[in-house]
């Protein structure tokens, strides 16, 4: 188990976008992209990371021969921003983007150009309800280099609530994912 905390120090009133907390990754939660999971950009599926952050791992380890291991493994964690805390279940939004118009300004790019007052805005409607804790659960493989000591690892996740997670293409998150990777977990 894993908690991270941070917070703007002296004057500050917002956190860095590089010092934020992101989970996603073969070194948290392995069955997603890196830096993931973690709260939003308001209106958009950016993530823009959070302050604090809880993490879950768990494995089981079997040798099955010298340096090769088999690791079953179960990972859960969540990202919250300032002023919220954690909890068991969230908002699974979806945003609208209204259409485009069928007559478009010539001079939209003159001062600003025309604007409609009347033209509907990009929206953000909930659709339902998912689990806070994001989870990658699966087996992997890890063989020990004799020279080196140095774990290579390969990664099948299965991820049972990845809802609202995009990977690292804006696209929703896939239930199963295959990972590389090189050194150990924790």
């Amino acid at each position: 188990m894993q908690f991270q905390y941070i917070r703007p120090y002296l004057g500050t009133t917002t956190l860095p976008v590089f010092e934020r907390l992101w989970l996603g990754g073969e070194y948290s939660v392995r069955g997603y992209d890196l830096r993931s999971i973690g709260p939003t950009v308001p209106g958009s599926q950016v993530v823009l990371g959070g302050n604090k952050s809880l993490l879950f791992n768990g494995e089981y380890i079997i040798t099955i021969a010298g340096p090769v291991r088999l690791v079953l493994f179960y990972d859960a964690g969540q990202v919250r921003d300032i002023g919220e805390g954690f909890k068991w279940q969230e908002n699974l939004t979806r945003v609208i983007v209204p259409p485009v118009p069928l007559l478009l300004d010539p001079f939209a790019s003159l001062a600003g150009g025309l604007v409609d007052p009347n033209a509907p805005n990009t929206t953000t409607q909930i659709i339902g309800k998912t689990s806070a804790f994001k989870t990658s659960t699966g087996a992997e493989i890890r063989f020990f280099m004799p020279v080196l000591n140095v774990p290579f690892r390969l990664i099948f996740a299965a991820n049972p609530q990845r809802g609202g997670v995009l990977n690292n293409t804006l696209l929703p998150a896939p239930a199963f994912a295959f990972k590389f990777a090189v050194g150990t977990t924790f």
